[in-house]
């Protein structure tokens, strides 16, 4: 067998060694020449698989190792005869804790105002459900806003997006949906914007497109901007890029759990499939790392920070990505973010933490 596979998808020869000749290229770059022999391809999300990539090859497999499928063109698959598989919620828990970040950091700034905060979590799915929660944890009034879920589950309360009003956080974590009776593209717009307070927080995880950047450019200054997705990645709006309180190069779904998560999923997929032989050999284990705090006195915001802090990728951002009108900066950036740990594989030690705080920790799955 012949794969061709995405570079930056880790321990490929670990779980895919063994199936036959592995050959990798940066996603972006994947061509239908790549892949005119191939057997199986194996993508992340930067990689549009479809009928101009894979008609009149030998791909029988399609696997991504992120979650999503809006790089996929499923229903041409499909036709096409092509099994295919996406690791959807691989990244749910790197995501939600990322969230988790940005609250910490903007608590630590003080944007958050001291009385009850009030979040909206758009899109409420397999991540969305997840923040919900995690966000209730921390202290906040959740509204949920999914009209699908409300469809399919009578018990399912979801806010119409044009009543999300007054809050302090608004949340994002939808697919990119371009048609149909519920599209996501370019969901957050003029008016939407135009009907949220001052001072509140607009933070994407999910999909760059979901907002129209240029009506928040133009009718959202008043919001503090946390984006981790952008539109036109990896050539993204620098003026845009400066005016955002936190700023980072489409990596919250990325710990070192998640990445290999996805490939392990993957792998697991096309062996059910019969695509591939599987192997009996024992499991990969999930790195772990242990902080230490030598006694220094913290609060949760400080703990969680210690794990992963958005802010110095924001600075980062901000210094580097200047005219990157190629896009290999953002890339680069994405590529080399590869040593963050989820919390259930950190160990805090020596830290001098309060009853309440330390409860919260874990709460939160951080252990002490």
């Amino acid at each position: 067998m012949k794969i061709v596979a995405d570079e930056n998808i880790p321990l490929l020869p670990n779980y895919f060694g063994h199936v036959g000749e592995l050959v990798v290229k940066p996603g972006r770059s994947i061509t239908r020449d790549d892949v005119l022999t191939a057997d199986i391809l194996l993508v992340r999300s930067v990689t549009k698989v479809n009928s101009e990539l894979l008609a009149g090859t030998s791909v029988k497999f399609v696997g991504s190792s992120a979650t999503g499928v809006d790089h996929l063109d499923t229903a041409w698959l499909d036709a096409a005869g092509i099994k295919w598989y996406a690791a959807d919620g691989c990244n749910a828990r790197a995501v939600v804790e990322y969230v988790v970040a940005v609250v910490a950091s903007l608590t630590k700034q003080a944007i958050f105002p001291g009385r009850q905060l009030r979040a909206a979590v758009i899109g409420v799915g397999k991540i969305g459900s997840q923040v919900a929660d995690v966000l209730k944890i921390l202290g906040f009034e959740v509204v949920l806003c999914d009209p699908l879920r409300a469809l399919r589950e009578s018990n399912f309360l979801s806010v119409s997006l044009n009543d999300l009003s007054d809050f302090d956080l608004i949340t994002l974590h939808t697919p990119l949906v371009r048609h149909g009776e519920y599209p996501t593209h370019h969901l957050i717009d003029r008016n939407f914007l135009q009907q949220q307070k001052k001072g509140c927080v607009l933070l994407n995880a999910g999909r760059g497109s979901v907002i129209d950047f240029s009506d928040l450019e133009e009718y959202g200054q008043h919001l503090y901007w946390c984006l981790d997705v952008w539109e036109h990645e990896p050539r993204i709006n620098f003026e845009m890029l400066a005016l955002a309180e936190i700023a980072t190069p489409h990596i919250a779904g990325y710990s070192m759990q998640s990445k290999q998560r996805g490939v392990e999923m993957v792998y697991q997929a096309a062996c059910a499939a019969g695509v591939v032989p599987a192997v009996t050999a024992s499991l990969i284990s999930y790195p772990e790392k242990t902080i230490s705090f030598a006694g220094k006195t913290v609060d949760w915001c400080d703990a969680a920070l210690r794990i992963f802090d958005p802010r110095a990728m924001t600075q980062l951002m901000k210094d580097e990505l200047v005219e990157d009108g190629s896009g290999k900066i953002f890339d680069r950036l994405r590529r080399n973010f590869n040593n963050r740990y989820e919390f259930a594989y950190v160990a805090l030690q020596d830290l001098n933490i309060s009853a309440k705080d330390s409860s919260l920790l874990t709460l939160l799955g951080i252990n002490k």
